[in-house]
């Protein structure tokens, strides 16, 4: 659960960060610990008849502009503006919601963001890189379960592999099995060339379902991210950003954001969006507030064990050399 979870082997994980994705995905939602994975990909499905909806009501999308820098007003204290390169972009309000690399990049070129702890702080924080790996292959091979979690393979690297047969409506009537296999952690998989990264998945895969090894591969794609999650190491928690910072009209977003709300992984990074707009709303003091559901309240045996843990640290607190226990 780690290794699929934090992206990273137990050693370089965060203590707290381990709890709370345990408690998120497995104590606090035992009734519905299955997921419900998209049709397709994320991008096709969802993103774009999204970005088509937001710009039906004027919103505009800019690619291929690289944030450099923010324009201060010393006077009011508020970001106007932002840099990308030359180019100014005017603004009554900025929501970062990028990844921590990203944020890192900014950082690097932004004078005015140097200024401040937080922003300078984010240079502690790491990322993990990832490897997602799709083959097409020339027959079908039974696979029992559409979604997979795998370790072992390689100590520090945990891995997933999805049919994509049985999840993506494009591929349902494909003569051969279609397979994605994602890779978290995985230094020593992107030096590779993708003929190597391919012989290595296809043994993986023929490790944990013997029909792999007889399907040819007649298609691939191989796809690096280096860098692409967060890194949730001890002691990474005093750097993380909060939703609020220090410009007054400036808000953060994303899963390495520190909240409240005690959601995780993606479900994190839209909670604090909408977070991060309602903050916007309220400092312009115009739009509508969006609801953000909370978490589900805790069950009865949950509940019955914190009463125990409680307790439990009530009379270790008065014994002889209380302060050596942990």
């Amino acid at each position: 659960m780690l290794l699929v979870g934090l992206f990273a082997p137990g050693e370089q994980c965060s203590a707290a960060a381990t709890l709370g994705m345990l408690y998120y995905f497995i104590l606090a939602h035992q009734p519905d610990f299955d997921v419900v994975w998209c049709r397709g990909t994320v991008g096709e499905r969802i993103f774009k008849p999204w970005i088509a909806r937001l710009e039906q009501q004027g919103c505009e999308f800019l690619s291929r502009k690289r944030v450099t820098d923010v324009v201060l007003d010393k006077v009011s204290g508020l970001v106007t503006g932002i840099l990308c390169g030359n180019e100014l972009f005017s603004a009554d309000a900025v929501v970062f919601c990028v990844g921590i690399s990203a944020m890192q990049r900014i950082v690097a070129s932004s004078p005015v963001l140097q200024e401040r702890d937080e922003f300078l702080n984010t240079c502690n924080l790491g990322a993990v890189d990832v490897l997602a790996v799709r083959l097409w292959l020339d027959r079908k091979v039974s696979i029992p379960r559409p979604s997979n979690a795998c370790f072992g393979f390689d100590s520090s690297t945990g891995w997933t592999f999805f049919d994509l047969n049985a999840l993506h409506d494009e591929y349902q009537d494909e003569q051969g099995t279609v397979v994605e296999a994602d890779f978290y952690h995985a230094n020593q998989l992107l030096p590779l060339n993708d003929e190597d990264i391919v012989r290595k998945v296809q043994s993986y895969l023929s490790t944990c379902i013997p029909g792999f090894a007889e399907a040819s591969i007649v298609d691939r794609a191989v796809v690096r991210f280096p860098k692409a999650v967060t890194h949730f190491f001890p002691g990474s928690y005093q750097y993380l950003m909060h939703r609020n910072t220090s410009f007054p009209n400036v808000f953060m977003a994303g899963d390495w954001i520190v909240n409240q709300h005690g959601s995780w992984s993606q479900e994190k990074a839209y909670v604090t969006g909408l977070e991060a707009a309602n903050n916007i709303i309220e400092f312009l003091d115009d739009g509508e507030v969006a609801e953000v559901i909370p978490v589900e309240p805790d069950e009865p045996h949950i509940l019955e064990l914190r009463r125990l843990n409680d307790t439990a640290k009530g009379f270790c607190d008065v014994l002889p050399f209380a302060d050596f226990f942990l």
